[in-house]
């Protein structure tokens, strides 16, 4: 499981799962939000990698945040 900003690159090396992050330099999150929607946001992320690993998908499947 990866998540990460380049899923090509992750999906190249063999991540059977990954989840596409904000930016390359903030993978987690986007520091030019306010403090409560930066959270909302990581939580976001987190949760849908968690729901990623809880599903079963084809091998190199790439997931969007929502």
């Amino acid at each position: 499981m990866f998540v990460t900003a380049l899923p090509t690159i992750a999906t190249m090396i063999g991540a059977n799962r990954v989840v596409r992050g904000v930016a390359i330099t903030n993978v987690f999150g986007d520091p030019s939000r306010s403090p409560a929607s930066e959270v909302a946001l990581r939580r976001k992320i987190v949760e849908r990698a968690l729901e990623m690993l809880e599903t079963d998908v084809e091998p190199g499947a790439v997931w969007e945040v929502a």
